[in-house]
């Protein structure tokens, strides 16, 4: 068995795990919450065919539901506390959580079990509790993972033995608090349990799992990634991070990069959004068995929806009396999702680690694509990796969207201390896994950008898998390798349109941008103690190499 049991440690999963042998909680199974959600008022049966139905137990004519959440539809970072920087609130969380679970039990309540990663190196079990009113919810969290059930469960009963308790999640949509009008997330990492509170989006019951699974992952010695990877062909298995918005799951899911693959570099995606790279044993472990996508680029009756299994904050028509259709682009709201197979291309749930990382970042001062040849500098600018946030995806202030954010390796969910997930990401670099940046937005000074289209982004990596990229030193950026032959491999004006300038202008855009990425580091060190000077040192050095030309003695 890949979990123990192991008596609570802490008050926080003490209360949540007594939470779910109440008198009023009862286990449920994918098919009674199928019939549960088909009742439940805001959501929609669609004319749609589910995917597959039978593999979870459901009806063989069960149809795509679609939940709609309200207001709010993306996730909510500002709700989240960790248990480990409560200080002098502990106890006043402590009894919010208290209340919280009290209230809860007075209703009915149902218990899904789930299993988290796809390879028997890390097989986790999971356990959810949620109302009867979440029953949509719940038959989402069980089709995005894998519900306790063949052929999963025999699976999970071969898998490796890890110390670590269940994950246990609690999750009540319709708490609520004055005090947080926001709501409320309450997470033990050390304890593998997390209280959600008052937040109807599917992405937290989703994320939050997945926080626990990627933290229990660092503590033997893995790698935690919100990124997508895939293998092409015989090349050595390719990944890439960034939030979303960043070309993420483009480039991880496009099975022919725009045309450029030959017949025998046939691609094999893992996953698009969470997996964990197992550093003492070489492999890449999926955690998730489906995938959890934006529906922005899903047009009416698109041919993509045949392997759809849910949908969410999308909008239904219904053209003719008794048939109702999605309606996807983002039309209603920004930030409409589904839940998909990845029977829709060529897939595996593991690989060995990667041969390439690639940091997908918006910053203009960067070029399409750089190669970094100093370890630390690779981790360096994973932790400062620097984007914009996608429209709708977060619970943000509109005037946020549009500026540059950094986010440590493209996971805003990590719960475990910034400093050890560079001393995993270096570990991963030293052992000869290459790194590279990637700039999907655009290049240039602010006014004067130069957009940077997707099909060049699946070109570069096209080549880059080929290792037929030849490379040259960018001697005002230390530690970074551009292009020699771009012209040759992505067009004629690619230097021209995309070769850093050595203008003062450009030098000191760059400087800034690169000044920007030193002061968050050296806030987490400072500040948060969450960071150590060696990670920062490559970006400092680099600076002052530009710092030199700018301004000779």
């Amino acid at each position: 068995m890949a979990t123990i049991h192991r008596l609570p440690r802490s008050p926080w999963r003490a209360m949540i795990e007594s939470a779910f042998y109440a008198n009023s909680v009862r286990k449920t199974t994918m098919s009674e919450l199928y019939k549960l959600s088909l009742k439940q008022p805001e959501v929609v049966a669609t004319s749609h065919p589910f995917y597959k139905p039978e593999q979870f137990g459901l009806p063989k004519d069960a149809k795509i539901l679609i939940s709609n959440d309200g207001g709010i539809v993306g996730r909510t970072a500002r709700a989240r506390r960790l248990v480990r920087e409560m200080g002098k609130d502990r106890d006043k969380y402590l009894r919010i959580l208290g209340e919280a679970v009290y209230q809860f039990n007075r209703r009915e309540g149902l218990w899904l079990e789930a299993i988290v990663g796809l390879h028997s190196d890390f097989m986790i079990k999971a356990h959810l509790l949620s109302p009867v009113s979440d029953a949509k919810n719940m038959l989402d969290w069980g089709i995005n993972f894998t519900p306790w059930m063949k052929p999963w469960s025999d699976s999970y009963k071969k898998s490796r033995q890890l110390n670590e308790p269940d994950i246990f999640v609690f999750a009540d949509p319709e708490w609520s608090d004055p005090d947080f009008p926001n709501g409320l997330v309450i997470i033990d990492e050390d304890e593998n349990c997390i209280a959600i509170l008052g937040l109807r989006y599917f992405g937290e019951r989703k994320k939050g799992t997945l926080t626990l699974a990627w933290t229990m992952g660092v503590r033997h010695n893995m790698v935690a990634c919100h990124g997508g990877i895939k293998t092409i062909g015989s090349h050595a298995p390719v990944a890439v991070f960034g939030l979303s918005g960043s070309g993420k799951s483009s480039i991880t899911n496009s099975h022919d990069h725009a045309g450029t693959l030959k017949k025998n570099e046939k691609v094999t995606v893992i996953h698009d959004d969470a997996f964990l790279i197992d550093l003492d044993n070489d492999i890449t472990v999926a955690l998730e068995p489906s995938l959890f996508d934006k529906t922005d680029a899903v047009t009416f009756q698109d041919p993509d929806i045949k392997y759809f299994y849910s949908a969410q904050n999308v909008a239904v028509t219904e053209p003719e009396p008794g048939k109702r259709f999605i309606v996807a682009e983002d039309i209603r709201n920004e930030n409409g999702r589904c839940i998909k197979s990845r029977d829709m291309f060529n897939h595996a749930d593991s690989c060995k680690k990667p041969g390439k990382v690639i940091w997908l970042q918006k910053d203009a001062s960067l070029p399409p694509v750089c190669k970094i040849s100093d370890t630390g500098l690779a981790v360096a600018m994973g932790a400062s990796l620097s984007t914009r946030r996608a429209k709708g995806v977060e619970n943000v202030p509109r005037e946020e969207l549009g500026k540059l954010v950094i986010e440590p390796f493209a996971n805003p969910f990590r719960v475990h201390p910034l400093t050890v997930d560079c001393q995993q990401f270096r570990k991963l670099f030293k052992s000869g896994t290459e790194c590279y940046i990637m700039n999907t937005h655009a290049f240039g000074l602010p006014g004067q950008e130069i957009d940077i289209p997707k099909e060049l982004s699946l070109r570069i990596v096209t080549e880059m898998a080929r290792n037929n990229i030849e490379w040259r030193e960018w001697k005002v950026f230390p530690g970074l390798m551009i292009p020699k032959n771009g012209n040759e491999l992505f067009g004629q004006d690619f230097d021209k349109n995309y070769k850093p300038s050595r203008d003062v202008e450009y030098l000191q855009f760059l400087r800034n941008r690169m000044q920007d990425r030193i002061t968050y580091l050296s806030n987490k060190r400072d500040i948060d103690q969450d960071m150590e000077s060696s990670f920062i040192d490559p970006l400092v050095a680099a600076r002052l190499v530009i710092d030199k030309i700018l301004n000779p003695i």
